[in-house]
């Protein structure tokens, strides 16, 4: 298919199996990205983000084929078999080629991806990502991740490699499935899964696991149907293994959506192969899956038996990574995130004013790349907590509120042009097979099967690399099938050369140049703030607080885009502040865990864990006296509760640093208890909220209606009368009743505020 560098044995051709190094060397990184990105984590705490050296895997794959791919056009030139310099030779290259259709539509998925990205109210923020514990959604990593596909798509075209990468994928799942085994054992030796209710193995959240498996289960079961090795006695039974290995691993994840799922991708293979498959083929598969389940509850009745009973936190580390809120975790949650999704897209809210077009062009090219996070809060529900929902839980509705209608379309294209070449193919059968090798229906079958499991699972789900590559892969491979049983399809062709050749390679020497100062200036300096900040909570576990601080300061420094590092070296400079007698040097350390707030926030200025972080070093300095951020401190207080509106905690927060900045001014004051009567009055939809009766109380008071506080005061201690807010409750209790005269119920209320004290201290009363 593929011809070599000029020199290269001229016997070349399409129609033969001698393939250029630079054409292993692009299959050679796309295998890389499948088998390594799943099993890709940060181990024994080398680096603190989880999912961080999945994104490093897929980068350096993706960016390595653009480059090499760039060098091979060069120098062999090659270029697209068709003629797209016109709309006529566009509509003559669509034609009623499915293939063409998809690829078209994964083209269009792209520009509109970076359309919406300049677009975006933070571009900065969609090109990179907003939260590198949890990316997969941001322009960076869906380029690569359609640079992977389109490779596939175009460049698969031996039979050979499409078992290659079949077997990669199922390998993987089998990997990850025995790890994420071993933890619902109880033994992790390079993790912390044991101690987790719901396995993770590898991808640090139950729900991408079982997103994984879904596809490379269906996929295994599509193994069983490989003639090469139907003379091997054992080769059935392994199979069979292999399935209740992931069937196992897949019920130990605890996630529903990914069970149904797999019920869709297998009732499809079913269905396929009741249409395609002869009856010994269909006994095999039924065989085997039948064989894989019976194991799969052997090992389950096994770790019931042996393994370790005790239950972990029951949420697994991926709840915190993914910002995904508990309630999130069954269909009540999510409903109420499809509610609030819902209402987007009738206002298509962002968090500041914009222009008249921007906000026409809106529902075309959506809100931007990872802007989801920053509009839900306008439009929720009122919500308990203070974490944000970061996706939609719906993979057509997170597409259309981030891409918009445009970017909807395109990808609806794609994935209906896939399942047509497939069902095209996979009817047609032995008689599309080249040289009468069935192989390529039957993978085609697994193919088709997997994406429709894949697809039924994120109806409810929420994807990320992780999962994501094999999801590209497997659209790519599908449509290389396709191409191959149409031989005539080669899809490149020789270039004439003329004199302006030299030009071709130097833009392939710039595309490289570009490829590798990216890898080096984001992935790698990355990898190395990661590495940096591991050894930063080692010194912190320590007790080396100052160290810790100054590794993460480094690490922020290398790395300015990730926010966790200046969160977490601004978190420990206000403990070091905090514990300090001397006033001077407290000061200097706010100051510097203020300027390393304020840095992130250049990058992000929406980023709300950052908003809140500086309203933390600003109430530390304005107690201590500084009263040139009082102002600052009260603005961005009140922008905070603005932009998230449903959060009565946030409003009780906002009410708290507005009140300790007032000054005693009545109008601070008033806003004061305006942001608590916010939280207040969403009490009834979610919980009971003292904390915002307890400055509703603060604000009444400062304002001299003691009445009025006595009465928030009191309801605060109903909803928590032995909370952590009691003891300051009583406290102010006291004051007000000593300035009323009524010492005794003032001794009381002193008295009542120590024992609680004491007792949420651990301290013996007395």
């Amino acid at each position: 298919m593929y011809a070599s560098i000029p020199g290269a044995d001229d016997k070349l051709h399409p129609d033969q199996t001698s393939r250029s190094k630079l054409d292993l060397s692009i299959e050679g990184c796309w295998l890389l990205a499948l088998g390594l990105v799943p099993l890709a984590f940060n181990g024994p705490d080398i680096v603190v983000l989880f999912l961080q050296p999945k994104d490093f895997v897929l980068h350096f794959a993706a960016l390595l084929i653009v480059a090499i791919w760039g060098f091979e056009w060069a120098v062999g030139a090659y270029r697209l078999d068709a003629d797209l310099s016109s709309w006529a030779g566009f509509r003559r290259w669509l034609g009623s080629d499915p293939r063409h259709w998809a690829l078209a539509g994964a083209a269009g998925f792209g520009v509109t991806a970076a359309i919406s990205t300049v677009l975006s109210p933070s571009p900065a923020v969609s090109l990179w990502g907003r939260d590198y514990a949890e990316l997969g959604y941001e322009l960076y990593s869906v380029l690569s991740l359609l640079v992977i596909f389109f490779a596939i798509a175009l460049r698969v075209r031996e039979p050979e490699q499409v078992r290659r990468i079949l077997w990669v994928i199922a390998g993987a799942g089998v990997l990850t499935g025995l790890y994420g085994i071993s933890q619902r054992y109880g033994w992790d030796p390079i993790g912390n899964g044991q101690v987790q209710e719901r396995v993770f193995s590898s991808f640090g959240n139950p729900i991408f696991f079982g997103s994984y498996l879904v596809m490379s289960t269906v996929v295994t079961i599509g193994l069983t149907l490989d003639r090469a090795r139907h003379a091997d006695r054992w080769w059935l039974p392994l199979v069979a293994i292999l399935v209740g290995i992931q069937l196992a691993a897949l019920w130990f994840t605890g996630s529903r959506g990914p069970w149904v799922g797999l019920v869709f991708g297998v009732g499809a293979f079913a269905l396929l192969g009741a249409m395609s498959l002869n009856l010994p083929q269909i006994i095999r598969s039924a065989s085997v899956f039948a064989v894989g389940l019976l194991i799969a509850a052997l090992i389950t009745l096994t770790t019931n038996l042996f393994g370790d009973s005790s239950e972990g936190s029951g949420r697994g580390l991926g709840s915190v990574l993914s910002g995904v809120t508990p309630a999130a975790g069954g269909l009540g949650g999510r409903s109420d995130i499809w509610e609030g999704s819902v209402r987007l897209l009738d206002s298509w809210e962002v968090q500041d004013p914009e222009s008249g077009t921007l906000s026409a062009l809106r529902p075309v090219f959506g809100l931007g790349p990872e802007m989801y996070y920053y509009s839900y809060p306008l439009v929720a529900n009122p919500q308990d907590g203070i974490i944000v929902a970061s996706h939609a839980h719906d993979w057509p509705l997170q597409l259309v509120l981030e891409l918009g209608v445009t970017g909807l379309v395109a990808f609806v294209v794609l994935a209906v042009s896939v399942l047509i070449a497939g069902f095209v193919f996979i009817r047609r059968g032995r008689r599309d097979a080249v040289g009468g090798d069935e192989w390529l229906a039957m993978a085609m079958l697994a193919v088709i099967a997997a994406l429709i499991g894949r697809s039924a699972e994120q109806i409810v789900g929420i994807a990320r690399v992780g999962d994501l590559v094999p999801f590209w892969a497997l659209l790519g491979i599908a449509l290389a099938i396709y191409g191959i049983g149409r031989r005539g399809d080669a899809g490149i062709r020789p270039r004439a050369r003329n004199a302006l050749a030299h030009m071709p390679l130097a833009a392939a020497t710039l595309l490289a140049g570009a490829a590798l100062y990216i890898f080096v200036v984001r992935d790698v300096q990355m990898l190395r703030a990661g590495l940096i900040s591991g050894d930063a909570f080692k010194e912190a576990a320590a007790g080396n607080r100052a160290e810790a601080t100054g590794l993460l300061q480094k690490a922020a420094d290398i790395s300015p885009d990730v926010q966790q590092y200046h969160v977490w070296a601004g978190e420990l400079s206000v403990q070091n502040a905090r514990a300090r007698a001397d006033p001077g040097t407290a000061l200097a350390l706010l100051g510097e865990a203020y300027d390393t707030f304020i840095r992130y926030e250049r990058r992000d200025r929406l980023a709300f864990t950052t908003q809140l972080r500086v309203g933390l070093a600003e109430v530390e300095l304005v107690v201590r006296g500084d009263d040139f951020r009082r102002t600052d401190l009260i603005d961005r207080m009140v922008r905070l509760a603005d932009s998230m509106p449903s959060y009565p905690e946030i409003q009780a927060f906002a009410a708290e640093r507005v009140l300790l900045a007032s000054q005693l001014d009545r109008s601070t004051l008033e806003l004061g208890l305006q942001l608590a009567d916010r939280a207040i009055a969403m009490e009834s939809e979610t919980s009971a909220q003292p904390f915002a009766w307890f400055m509703r109380g603060n604000a009444l008071g400062d304002l001299e209606d003691l009445d009025g506080a006595i009465e928030s005061f009191s309801t605060a201690l109903q909803r928590a009368p032995r909370g952590q807010f009691a003891p300051g409750i009583h406290q102010n209790l006291a004051r007000i009743y000593d300035a009323t005269g009524d010492t005794a119920l003032a001794a009381r209320h002193r008295a009542l505020a120590e024992e609680i004290q004491d007792a949420l201290t651990g301290q013996e009363p007395g």
